[in-house]
């Protein structure tokens, strides 16, 4: 009779042991194929394997879904499918923001069982893709409505977290910047200074860099031609103070141009990443303080002290907790040049670092959930010393169960970019040649053209480059 129960439990342990392995594989393995279909530019493929992806048709992975597919049909230049998805994911975030039942597996398991609500950082993002879209779309006025999106939603989120706890993403100046090119390409030069003035205003209170962002040079250009413009003499004088340069007048023809955006790379995925804890020594009567050097992290775990009279504490003073974290893709063009019918190369100007803005919008959502990761360890710990005194066995294939079941929440949207590029372009009318030169740190360069047709007003287009190491 024993013999069997120890066959049963040991087989019990393996079946475990397996279902623990095979759930444990990262979102990023799980969308590795519709991923390499993005890289080699076949983005009809990748909105199929997206369909059959069943990790993604997953109810509590409907956001993700539908992310996806908004970015990948816009890659695909479809802008009414990518918007349709988009404003799907836009109404999902707004019905479950105070949907907390699908969350209790996520706070005593595992968090990747929790329904996906996306990083603040993605959140905003869909307001800029919605804008691109109807930028593509030529419905201007419905670009600028999505354009202000960001930086009042961006507002919004931050508001609800408590003092002290609050992100340090709290604007973007990316948004600022396209609100100004969308009003001045509506002909609102007034409002597009002003765009202008609170994008270059962001950059300054923050030492001239944004999220690893630098005060693009043009922007400066735009804010001083704007204010000079406008006769806004006091305003020019300030910035031409700040930025040490003297305004001159440009003669070239700017009755037609064109905004080009270039998105590059692939923004950074999520693994995760496990940690020791180590009890600290001290009171135990209802919670143990446990330590992690690496991080400097003291985490306070309630251990109800009902349970276990028969013996000690002695058994808790190891915890194993995993954390996710990105991993950077290097992306493999480093840099791009334009060529305009033949004439001086123009350089792109970074606007969004999305690499960065990762980093920092998880470090900062992972010191605010300390206290649901404190929760799930102590859930654990307590069902699993209380089946110990029931049955020792048990008690132990719990503990491992546990352990094996201890996993971080790797999802993101992994179509977006590294980072996104622009250029301001004049044109000549009739047919504009516009040549970009890509080239990698190693040398080698490739390029692509396209015919612009020019014509009075601001024009855009976009170029995008996925490929990553």
């Amino acid at each position: 009779m024993k013999t069997t129960y120890l066959k049963i439990t040991y087989y019990t342990a393996l079946c475990v042991i397996f279902l623990c392995l095979n759930s444990c594989a990262s979102y990023n393995t799980k969308s590795q194929e519709f991923q390499n279909d993005l890289q080699q530019g076949n983005t009809e493929q990748a909105l199929r394997d997206i369909d059959t992806n069943p990790f993604l048709k997953k109810k509590r992975n409907s956001l993700l879904y539908y992310l996806e597919k908004g970015k990948i049909a816009y890659l695909n230049n479809n802008y009414e499918l990518s918007n349709s998805f988009l404003n799907k994911a836009d109404a999902f975030i707004e019905e479950n923001k105070k949907a907390l039942s699908s969350n209790v597996l996520g706070v005593v398991v595992n968090p990747e069982k929790e329904t996906y609500m996306g990083e603040d950082f993605e959140k905003i993002a869909i307001h800029y893709y919605k804008a691109l879209n109807y930028i593509f779309l030529d419905k201007q006025d419905d670009a600028l409505v999505e354009a202000k999106r960001i930086n009042l939603q961006l507002q919004e989120i931050n508001d609800k977290y408590p003092a002290g706890k609050k992100n340090r993403y709290t604007s973007d100046a990316f948004a600022l910047n396209l609100q100004g090119l969308l009003y001045e390409a509506s002909g609102d030069i007034n409002n597009a200074f002003i765009s202008y003035r609170n994008a270059v205003d962001l950059y300054l209170d923050n030492k001239g860099s944004f999220f690893g962002t630098p005060l693009p040079e043009q922007l400066k250009k735009d804010i001083l031609r704007t204010a000079a413009s406008l006769g806004f003499t006091n305003e020019l004088h300030r910035y031409e103070s700040i930025f040490e340069t003297t305004y001159i007048a440009n003669n070239t023809n700017t009755e037609s141009e064109l905004i080009l955006f270039w998105e590059n790379g692939l923004v950074p995925f999520k693994e995760q990443s496990y940690y020791n804890f180590t009890i600290l020594p001290g009171n135990r009567d209802g919670i143990v303080s446990i330590h992690n050097e690496e991080l400097n992290l003291t985490l306070p775990i309630p251990i109800s002290t009902s349970y276990g009279q028969k013996g000690s504490f002695s058994d808790l003073d190891i915890f194993n907790v995993a954390f996710p974290k990105y991993v950077e893709r290097k992306p493999y063009f480093s840099s791009a040049t334009i060529l305009k019918d033949a004439n001086p190369s123009i350089n792109f100007q970074l606007v969004e670092n999305y690499d960065v803005i990762a980093f920092e919008t998880l470090k900062d959502r992972t010191l605010r959930e300390i206290g649901k990761v404190a929760i799930r360890l102590g859930t654990k710990k307590i069902s699993e010393y209380y089946l110990k005194d029931k049955n020792a066995d048990l008690g132990a294939l719990l503990g491992v169960f546990n352990a094996l079941s201890e996993h971080a929440d790797t999802r993101n949207w992994q179509s977006l970019p590294q980072s996104i590029y622009y250029a301001r372009i004049p044109l000549n009318k009739g047919d504009n040649t516009i040549s970009v030169s890509l080239k990698t740190a190693n040398g080698i360069q490739k390029e692509e053209k396209t015919q612009v047709k020019g014509k009075k007003g601001i024009q855009f287009k976009k170029i995008t480059t996925l490929q990553s190491y």
